[in-house]
């Protein structure tokens, strides 16, 4: 007769149990895993999803804006002095503000005492104010116009910097990062009040800024309050409502988009051109 096989003992069917008990504590995890990776890939693509969202109605907010600055219809311009209004673009709602270029001080035609004043007016104290104005007017001043290299890079090479002054103008407002004895701090707070763009020796008073407005020589809080309030008391956006596009002049552009779980912030500069088939350049997109 052949051999029946034996039952098993005891400890193996033991032995068994646990093996399937792993088994099934694995298979277990296994799964548990692969939900908790297509929960995740479903957040990033709905993330994804609205950052696309948010970038594209921001990118329409500045072409709403762009539209208003061209349109010369009475009652159609925006505030062009900065100020934030809340509009609704596409169905979807944002911040927008726009700021005519001429109220900042511009970085290659401000006149040093102008630049000094705005130094001071950041907290900078005298004697640094001084020696930050003299680079930074020495960064945007070409050679043969009465200074020589020495006087350009002051302590440049002493610093370890491996650069120089560029000894032409500012290609851009954070090409002031650069300059010898500029720290990331006032950088910050120097940045909202400065332009390359407008190009003018003087700020337009009627669409500056306070923090701008603070730091022209001769101003003081009570002066600045009245330009502000005969600015609000007259019902205007600067320019005028009834006034052309500005052929020449720039605008900075910054829209405030949340759509969901995205926050943008879009900025550009555009400057009109008073041409119908190209109105605007863009200068600055970022």
């Amino acid at each position: 007769m052949a051999n029946e096989p034996s039952a098993p003992r005891p400890g193996e069917r033991g032995l068994a149990l646990v093996a399937v008990l792993w088994g099934v504590a694995i298979l277990s995890l296994i799964a548990a895993a692969m939900l908790a990776t297509g929960y995740l890939s479903v957040r990033l693509s709905r993330n994804a999803f609205s950052r696309t969202e948010a970038e594209t109605a921001a990118d329409n907010g500045v072409a709403r804006a762009i539209l208003a600055l061209l349109d010369g219809r009475k009652g159609a311009h925006w505030p062009a002095d900065g100020t934030s209004q809340r509009v609704a673009v596409a169905g979807v709602a944002m911040t927008i503000a726009i700021q005519d270029e001429r109220g900042r001080i511009d970085l290659n035609a401000a006149s040093p005492d102008l630049i000094r004043s705005l130094l001071e007016s950041q907290g900078v104290e005298s004697d640094r104010a001084d020696r930050l104005t003299d680079r930074i007017v020495a960064w945007r001043t070409p050679p043969g116009h009465g200074l020589s290299e020495d006087d350009a890079a002051p302590d440049y090479r002493d610093a370890g910097y491996a650069i120089v002054p560029r000894r032409g103008p500012f290609q851009s407002v954070d090409e002031l990062r650069l300059v010898l004895g500029m720290t990331g701090a006032l950088y910050d707070r120097l940045e909202p009040l400065l332009t390359v763009y407008s190009r003018q020796p003087a700020v337009d008073e009627a669409v500056a800024p306070r923090a701008v407005l603070l730091a022209l020589p001769g101003m003081d809080a009570e002066k600045v309050d009245a330009i502000l309030a005969a600015r609000a008391k007259s019902g205007e956006p600067s320019p005028p409502a009834d006034a052309p596009p500005l052929a020449g002049h720039s605008f900075a552009i910054t829209v405030d988009v949340t759509k969901g779980s995205a926050h943008v912030v879009r900025k550009a500069t555009v400057e009109l051109t008073g041409d119908a088939a190209r109105p605007y350049l863009v200068r600055q997109w970022h």
